[in-house]
Order: structure tokens, then C-alpha cells, then sequence
């Protein structure tokens, strides 16, 4: 498996934060809302070009309008991931795997947790798994 980059960054916010925090990363860095895949959760995607940089999602009921929002994981883009699967099982790391359907391509993509908690995640744009 190689590492390509980082894919994005996720920022875990309350639905009532969502407007005010999207609007800073828009008019502070000149983020722009783009594609977002369907999910259980409300959010934004927000690209630098055609690149995803940050994915704010709303949490459901841990956070209210007090609370500060918080980083909830870091995404790689990555290549190999048959490869990277079979490290995993050899290592005997536990991980989930999910298949989706993007707007142009299929991606596979693996999260773990370091050994700290951190919630990792693993893009393999354009692979799948049979």
C-alpha cells in the first residue's frame, strides 16, 4: 500500500454550528462547498479546487450549542488496497472496510484506530475488493 497524501480532515460540529463554522473555512482559507457522498449525518464538504480538504459532519445528540466543535479524524488517499488489507490481517489490526459508489468511481476505504484512539481513515479511489 502507498500513501498518496492526506485526503481530508474531518471536524465533528453541531447542527446549529454547522452554518458559522463552513462560513469561517469559506471566507478564511476560500473553501468551496462541494461534492458529498450520502450519509446518515448532515455536514459540508469543503474543496480546494477539486481537492476535499475538510468534511464537517453534525454530530447527533453528544454536542449542543456550547460545546466546541472537535477534530474527529484524519483520511489518507491511498493506492494497493489488497495489499494494505492483507498488512492489516497479518498484523491482526482490527478495521472496518466500506465499499461506496461516488459520483465517478468506486472507492474502498478502511478505518482503524491508532494505538492513541485516533480514527484513521484510508481512501483507495478507483479500487475495490471482489
Amino acid at each position: 500500500m502507498a500513501v498518496t497524501g492526506i485526503n481530508h480532515i474531518n471536524i465533528e460540529v453541531s447542527a446549529e454550528q454547522l452554518p458559522r463554522v463552513k462560513a469561517f473555512y469559506e471566507d478564511i482559507l476560500g473553501l468551496k462547498p462541494g461534492f458529498r457522498a450520502k450519509s446518515k449525518r448532515d455536514g459540508a464538504w469543503l474543496y480546494a479546487g477539486e481537492t476535499p480538504i475538510i468534511h464537517l459532519s453534525v454530530t447527533g445528540d453528544r454536542m449542543n450549542e456550547s460545546d466546541k466543535f472537535h477534530f474527529n479524524h484524519v483520511a489518507f488517499a491511498c493506492t494497493q488496497v489488497a495489499e494494505f488489507k492483507h498488512r492489516l490481517d497479518k498484523l491482526k489490526i482490527e478495521y472496518s472496510l466500506e465499499q461506496r459508489s461516488l459520483a465517478d468511481r468506486e472507492m474502498t476505504q478502511i478505518f482503524l484506530l491508532d494505538p492513541v484512539g485516533i480514527k484513521l481513515e484510508f481512501n483507495f479511489a478507483g479500487e475495490t475488493l471482489s
